[in-house]
């Protein structure tokens, strides 16, 4: 491809002994709109903060326009992100997360454990309640994000 707006080669990351990215390599056009798809944990966000120069890569290369940005700090790259924050309490686990719309309700404590443990299954996480936002990925952030919104059964759910 001639030009590529962003290229990456062969990008390793690992996280402890877990090799989270095992030599990405990523060729985008000006102009063209790429997603990245994968199961929760699979190194998606990883891969766009080293992109935007948040994280950086234990291997490979980092071009810009051309440019080798692999060094170049975030606040030097010509890169904006949305972050995946999703507004989750990062002092409650997740079953905490989930159900809090339902306790300013004052709903039953009964019917909000049945309620959440409903999300979970609906989002797969089970067996993730008692884990803080901070122990999550990305992926299961959001899915806890989306079990918050769903769980007081609204009529419309905007993302």
């Amino acid at each position: 491809m001639e030009n590529p707006v962003l290229e990456l080669q062969n990008i390793r990351k690992y996280f402890d002994d877990v090799e989270v990215l095992k030599g990405i390599n990523l060729t985008v056009a000006a102009g063209e709109f790429v997603t990245l798809l994968g199961s929760s944990g699979c190194g998606k966000t990883t891969t766009l903060r080293i992109i935007a120069g948040l994280e950086n890569a234990d291997s490979g290369r980092v071009f810009l326009e051309g440019e080798d940005v692999t060094a170049v700090e975030a606040n030097h790259r010509n890169v904006n992100t949305v972050f995946q924050s999703y507004a989750l309490f990062p002092h409650m686990n997740v079953f905490d997360n989930i159900g809090y719309g339902l306790r300013i309700k004052k709903v039953d404590k009964k019917e909000i454990k049945e309620r959440v443990q409903e999300m979970l299954r609906l989002v797969q996480l089970e067996g993730f309640e008692l884990r803080m936002p901070a122990e999550m990925s990305g992926g299961q952030r959001q899915r806890v994000a989306i079990a918050r919104a769903l769980i007081n059964r609204p009529k419309v759910l905007l993302l």
